[in-house]
C-alpha cells in the first residue's frame, strides 16, 4: 500500500551504487528513514534534486517490512525548494544550521512534535527574504531550545519568543538588546546538539 505526505528533507546518505537513504521531517516532527532505490539514476522519480536538504517534497512510499526502519521512497515531487535560501553564503549557512538541528533531536515515533515542522519551516521561509539574519538567528535559537525544554528564560529574551518567526524583522528596534547575545547563544545550541546526539 502506498502513502502520500510532505516531509522535509533533512538529510541524504548515498547507499550503494546508485541508492539514497534519506531522512526526512513529517508534518507530526516524526523523523523518517528512507531508502529510495536507484535515486542516483532516476530523473523521472527523483529529479530536479528533489531530495536535497531543506526541500520540501511530497512522497509516496511504502512502510517498512519485517524489522527494517527504513520505508521504501518510491516517488518524491518538490513542494517548495527554498530556492532563495542560496542567494548568500551566510543565508545558506544559516539554513544548513537550522536542518541540522532538527536533524539531530528528531525522533523516530515521536509524531507529537509538530511543533519541529513548524519552525523548521517558517524559518525557511523567512531566511529567502529576511534583511535582518541575527534577529531572525536569535530568535529560531530561543524558540528551537524552548521546545527542548532547556532553555534558562532571561528578561531580554521575552520579545523575541512571543514574536512569530514570519515576523521576525519587526523585532529590528529591539537589535540594541542582541549585543553579545548571537556568538554565545550559538555555542550553547551546538553543545545540546552534540550533548543530544551522544545520547
Amino acid at each position: 500500500m502506498d502513502f502520500k505526505a510532505p516531509f522535509f528533507v533533512l538529510r541524504k546518505l548515498r547507499y550503494m551504487e546508485a541508492d539514497l537513504i534519506i531522512h526526512a521531517l513529517s508534518a507530526g516532527g516524526e523523523k523518517f528513514s528512507f531508502l529510495a532505490r536507484g535515486a542516483l539514476k532516476s530523473k523521472k522519480r527523483f529529479g530536479g534534486g528533489v531530495l536535497e536538504p531543506t526541500h520540501q517534497a511530497l512522497f509516496t512510499y511504502q512502510k517498512p517490512f519485517g524489522s527494517s526502519e527504513l520505508h521504501l521512497l518510491k516517488d518524491a515531487q518538490i513542494i517548495h525548494d527554498f530556492v532563495a535560501i542560496r542567494r548568500t553564503y551566510e543565508t545558506l549557512e544559516f539554513a544548513l544550521q537550522v536542518i541540522n538541528c532538527i536533524e539531530k533531536v528528531s525522533q523516530q515515533g515521536d509524531s507529537n512534535s509538530e511543533v519541529l515542522y513548524n519552525l523548521l519551516g517558517h524559518t525557511l521561509k523567512s531566511i529567502e527574504t529576511t534583511e535582518h539574519l541575527d534577529i531572525l538567528k536569535v530568535q529560531f535559537y530561543l524558540k528551537f531550545m524552548m521546545q527542548q525544554g532547556v532553555l534558562t528564560l532571561e528578561p531580554w529574551m521575552g520579545p523575541f519568543l512571543k514574536a512569530q518567526i514570519q515576523n521576525h524583522h519587526e523585532l529590528k528596534d529591539r537589535q540594541d538588546l542582541l549585543t553579545g547575545k548571537l556568538t554565545p547563544l550559538e555555542s550553547r545550541v551546538q553543545d545540546y546538539i552534540t550533548t543530544a546526539t551522544a545520547h
